[in-house]
C-alpha cells in the first residue's frame, strides 16, 4: 500500500514598515518643534531589514477623546525612503497628534503602513505683561495682564503667539469655548505662582533654580526690561540677584553699611562705584590710587559711605569728573589717607553736583577734625 499525502508551501509576505525618532514630538510652549521627526520606511526586519520607497502623508491632528479633527495634510510629492518632518509653529496650536501613511503609488490609494505619534506640548512660565491689553500687541502663552476695573488676570492661552480684535474679558463673553484667553481671580493666580518651580514668584521675587532676582533688571544696551525670562543671559540683569547656593550676591542698590575689601597688591588704580558700604583699601603698595564713579540718578542722592587705608602705603582718592570735596566750607581735589587706618566718611551730594557739574562739590567729607591742608592746596590729607 502507498501512502501519499498534500503538502502546502504559504510564502509569507515581508514586512514593510514606517519607523520614527523620536517616538514623540515635542513642542516648547509657543509651538516650536525641538527637533524634526525623522521619518524612515524599512522592509523586513532585524539585520535584514533595508531602506525602501513610499509616498508619504503627514496629518496633523487635533485628538479630543474619540474626536479627531484634521487640522491640515502635507504630501510629499516624490517617493522617498526618509523624510524629516517638522509642524509649523504659526499656527495649530491644538494639535496633539501626527498621523503618518505610507503608500506605494502616487495617487495614495494603496496604503502599506499607518503610524502615530504623540505631540507633547510643554507648559508655559506664567509672565506679567506690564502696559494695558491693545489689540496691536502680541502675546505668548502664559503671559497675562490684569483686567480693567476687576480683580481677574487674563492669560494668553494658546500656544501659538497672538491677540483678539477685542479685549480678553469681551472676547470670553463672545467666545467661551476658543481657548485663547483663560481668566483668573487673582487670589487663585497668585497661589499657583507662589509653588512654581520654574519661575515662582512672590511679589517683585522670582524664584528660579536656586536664585532669587528682582523682575526688574537691565537688558543687553543697559535699557530697563522685565523680561526676567531671559535670566542667565546678555538680555536680563536683575537689579537684585541672590545665589542660595554658593552666598553670592549682586545687586544694583545699596547694602548698608556692608564692608567690601579691594587687594590692590597688583592693581595700584582702582575705580569703584560706591554704594553704601565700607570699602577697605590693602595695599603694599608706597601709593595707591582710588576714583570714585557715581551713576545718574535718583539712586545716588545722599549715598553715604567710608573708605579705610588698610595697607601699608598711602591711598589717594579722587572723583571721576574732577569736581571736589567739601570739608569745614572749602573744596578739595584729592583726599589723602596717610597711614594704615585712616579714615574718610563721605555722602554724596548730587544736587549741588548737578547744578555746577564742572565746578561744584560732589562729596562731603563728614570727618570732624582728622585731615590738614597740603601745601598745593588742592590735597586733603589725613594726619
Amino acid at each position: 500500500m502507498i501512502l501519499t499525502g498534500t503538502f502546502y508551501l504559504v510564502a509569507e509576505t515581508e514586512r514593510l514598515w514606517i519607523g520614527v525618532n523620536p517616538e514623540t514630538v515635542s513642542l516648547d510652549a509657543n509651538n516650536v518643534q525641538a527637533a524634526p521627526l525623522q521619518v524612515r520606511f524599512w522592509a523586513g526586519e532585524g539585520s535584514n531589514k533595508v531602506a525602501m520607497s513610499a509616498y508619504l502623508t503627514f496629518r496633523v491632528e487635533s485628538v479630543v477623546g474619540s474626536s479627531v479633527t484634521k487640522l491640515f495634510e502635507d504630501k510629499p510629492v516624490s517617493k522617498v525612503s526618509s523624510y524629516d518632518y517638522t509642524i509649523p509653529s504659526d499656527q495649530y496650536a491644538t494639535a496633539n497628534r501626527i498621523s503618518i501613511y505610507a503608500y506605494e503609488d502616487a495617487a495614495r490609494t494603496k496604503e502599506i503602513d499607518s503610524k502615530q505619534v504623540n505631540i507633547i506640548a510643554a507648559n508655559p512660565t506664567p509672565f506679567p505683561r506690564p502696559e494695558p491689553w491693545s489689540a496691536d500687541l502680541v502675546y505668548m502663552n502664559g503671559e497675562y495682564l490684569m483686567g480693567d476695573n476687576d480683580d481677574v488676570l487674563y492669560m494668553w492661552a494658546s500656544r501659538v503667539p497672538g491677540n483678539t480684535e477685542i479685549s480678553p474679558k469681551e472676547w470670553i463673553e463672545a467666545h467661551p469655548e476658543s481657548g485663547l484667553w483663560t481668566p483668573y481671580p487673582y487670589s487663585t493666580l497668585l497661589a499657583g505662582r507662589i509653588i512654581l518651580g520654574k519661575f515662582g514668584m512672590i511679589d517683585s521675587a522670582v524664584f528660579q533654580n536656586g536664585y532669587m532676582i528682582s523682575q526688574q533688571g537691565t537688558d543687553a544696551s543697559g535699557n530697563i526690561t522685565y523680561d526676567y525670562r531671559k535670566f542667565g543671559t546678555k538680555e536680563f540683569t536683575p537689579n537684585l540677584m541672590l545665589d542660595f547656593k554658593r552666598g553670592d550676591c549682586d545687586l544694583v542698590g545699596s547694602i548698608k553699611r556692608g564692608m567690601v575689601i579691594y587687594d590692590s597688591e597688583t592693581t595700584p588704580s582702582l575705580l569703584i562705584t560706591p554704594k553704601s558700604n565700607i570699602y577697605v583699601v590693602k595695599n603694599a603698595k608706597a601709593q595707591n590710587y582710588v576714583v570714585l564713579y557715581t551713576s545718574s540718578g535718583l539712586r545716588s542722592y545722599g549715598l553715604e559711605f567710608t573708605i579705610i587705608n588698610g595697607g601699608s602705603g598711602e591711598c589717594l582718592i579722587s572723583y571721576i569728573t574732577g569736581s571736589l570735596f567739601l570739608f569745614k566750607g572749602k573744596s578739595y581735589g584729592v583726599i589723602k589717607l596717610s597711614k594704615p587706618g585712616d579714615i574718610v566718611d563721605l555722602v554724596f551730594s548730587p544736587v549741588l553736583h548737578g547744578i555746577l557739574p564742572e565746578a561744584s562739590v560732589a562729596f562731603i567729607i563728614r570727618n570732624k577734625s582728622d585731615f590738614r591742608v597740603a601745601s598745593d592746596g588742592v590735597t586733603l590729607e589725613s594726619y
